[in-house]
């Protein structure tokens, strides 16, 4: 977890200055020293972690800034290894790149920057003539940016070549495969996932709602870590608290709460907005939990949170899904998949940051995701004996040995409805907001307008954070799910 800031000018000096501004806003990635590279076209700027310092190969060489937490055939891979991949492949080297990454490489002459597959590490830029400036959030932009854009995820930058597509997936349905294997597929993958992450950090936490995904991950992390602590949220009696004390005794993990209330939760909406850096309903409700769970954590002092986002993408399981044909469940999968950077990675990513956390998205390995996105789909929405269809299901049947029953069969509940504050934020903004405020003020541009007073609410602060117009566009929706 690092922050880190590039510029690409004929005169990057004029630069320097800003640059220094654009990681102060950026300071609470990484918590340690900070690194700026000044080269004649360049300049390039990280928030380090106090164990880390950034790479260069040699006096004259380049320099590689990076948001990693990669693996490859040799463990961890750090800006060395992204460094001395590029000397050696060139362009191409980064497709033998394994985890989350955005990074930025230079020499002063010409740049070069990419984001992983699924866009779990951040990255946006913005140009002014012949000027292209990244940072890892738009927040250190504002200052810059006559348009903001979200940098893509599997794609790299090239000075020479412009914007490349680099990550092009072949996900084609798997004519034949047993439950069995397909179960014990999935369930050593996302162990593996588990057990590359713990080889960073063995004193992990989990964020434990007692649902079927972040119990499958707590109980794969039991084995892989030497100790374990779990966090749940929710209001006083809320589901998610009950079901998750009864999975943390179950595994043995030492179980923490955080227990909040509506006071609470505007105390901190504020901030939750400025680093979410999104007014979408739906994604600000679940960010207040996040932001309050994430900040009981690090209050105990973990830097590693395994989280069980990316499940609902990958294996069905929201509720809508049921009503699709087979292409059409497809189709939607990897839509979701694939632009949920902008939405529950986001969330989970700016959350974790906002504290100087990592998180880790085991579900959102490569290799968990583009397996389970070629299963087919009766075995993730199977049609049970009594016709009533279950999601999820082949995620349930590979770990249903390792979880209470009423754990692995457990209903889907958004995060925020099993921590029960689905409506408190709600029914507050309904009284807050009139008829005719939210009548007259929803439309906030042609072609988008807020689907509710709560909504409208939400982008009133986030417009007073970024009152940039361009910032609207890299904001994503989540649909009612």
């Amino acid at each position: 977890m690092s922050g880190i800031v590039a510029v690409f000018s004929k005169n990057s000096n004029k630069y320097l200055k800003s640059t220094n501004r654009m990681l102060n806003m950026i300071k609470h990635r990484g918590n340690g020293k900070r690194n700026v590279y000044n080269f004649k076209k360049a300049i390039l700027g990280k928030n380090q972690l106090l164990e880390e310092s950034a790479f260069k190969l040699n006096s004259q060489g380049p320099v590689a800034i990076a948001d990693e937490a990669m693996t490859n055939e040799n463990g961890f891979s750090s800006e060395e290894v992204i460094l001395n991949g590029y000397a050696g492949k060139g362009d191409d080297f980064v497709n033998d790149l394994s985890g989350p990454f955005a990074f930025i490489i230079s020499d002063g002459k010409k740049l070069f920057a990419a984001r992983d597959p699924l866009g779990l590490k951040p990255l946006y830029y913005t140009k002014i003539n012949d000027t292209i400036i990244f940072a890892s959030e738009i927040k250190a932009l504002m200052e810059h940016g006559e348009k903001i854009q979200v940098f893509p995820p599997g794609y790299y930058y090239s000075s020479e070549k412009g914007f490349v597509k680099y990550y092009n997936p072949s996900i084609n349905q798997f004519k034949k495969v047993s439950t069995n294997k397909a179960a014990a597929e999935i369930k050593e993958r996302i162990v593996e996932a588990v057990d590359k992450s713990c080889e960073r950090d063995n004193n992990p936490g989990v964020f434990l709602s007692g649902g079927l995904d972040s119990s499958v991950i707590a109980t794969a992390c039991r084995d892989a870590c030497e100790k374990l602590d779990t966090f749940s949220v929710g209001v006083e009696g809320s589901s998610d608290l009950l079901k998750a004390k009864k999975v943390a005794k179950y595994i043995g993990s030492k179980h923490n709460e955080c227990i909040y209330g509506l006071d609470e939760m505007l105390k901190v909406l504020p901030e939750v907005i400025y680093h979410l850096e999104s007014f979408d309903m739906y994604l600000v409700r679940s960010a207040v939990v996040n932001y309050l769970l994430t900040r009981s954590a690090k209050s105990s002092g973990k830097n590693l949170i395994f989280c069980g986002e990316g499940a609902d993408e990958i294996f069905a399981g929201y509720q809508y899904l049921k009503k699709l044909n087979t292409e059409e469940v497809n189709d939607e999968l990897e839509k979701l998949i694939f632009s949920s950077h902008a939405n529950g990675f986001q969330r989970v990513d700016r959350m974790l940051t906002a504290f100087s956390m990592e998180a880790s998205l085991p579900f959102a390995d490569i290799d968990v995701a583009e397996y389970a996105l070629k299963l087919p789909v009766k075995m993730k929405i199977y049609n049970g004996e009594s016709g009533q269809k279950i999601e999820k299901w082949i995620l349930r049947k590979a770990f249903e040995d390792d979880l209470p029953e009423d754990i692995v069969w457990r209903k889907k509940q958004k995060f925020f409805d099993g921590a029960g504050s689905g409506n408190l934020l709600e029914r507050y903004t309904e009284e807050k907001i009139t008829d005719e405020e939210f009548y007259h003020e929803r439309e906030i541009q042609k072609g988008l307008t807020l689907r509710s007073k709560e909504e409208l609410f939400y982008y009133k602060i986030f417009k007073d954070f970024f009152p940039n117009t361009s910032a609207l566009e890299t904001v994503g929706f989540t649909e009612t799910i």
